[in-house]
């Protein structure tokens, strides 16, 4: 299965209203890049899941993430899409959240201690 943002899906509605397909949160973040996990903890952080979709600035994200390139925000983007984390709508830039991940906060502490202790090995 091709993992990059152009082979995902874009859907006019949200795909996760009505979805039964739950996502095993901790077995995802296990398998997940460095990048990934750092825009998961974004949209966490700025309470994105709140709403059912967010708008992403690229530069906004790097600078919080201290990222150079878009290269790795859009390889997170496509893992995200691909775990079922989040999901492409028809604009260019706007994402469809799933909020029951985000709504675990035992899973989303163990995002955070993760993130936090891969940034320490660096």
């Amino acid at each position: 299965m091709k993992k990059g943002l152009k082979y995902c899906s874009e859907f006019s509605n949200n795909p996760f209203v009505g979805n039964d397909r739950l996502v095993d949160i901790s077995n995802t973040i296990l398998n997940l890049s460095k990048s990934a996990l750092e825009l998961m903890y974004y949209i966490l952080y700025e309470k994105y899941f709140l709403d059912d979709k967010f708008v992403l600035d690229f530069d906004v994200f790097k600078k919080f993430a201290k990222k150079k390139s878009d290269t790795s925000v859009i390889q997170a983007l496509g893992e995200l899409c691909s775990v079922g984390v989040i999901a492409k709508t028809k604009i260019s830039r706007v994402y469809w959240v799933n909020k029951n991940v985000f709504l675990d906060k035992k899973e989303m502490n163990f995002l955070e201690n993760l993130l936090n202790s891969k940034r320490k090995n660096i």
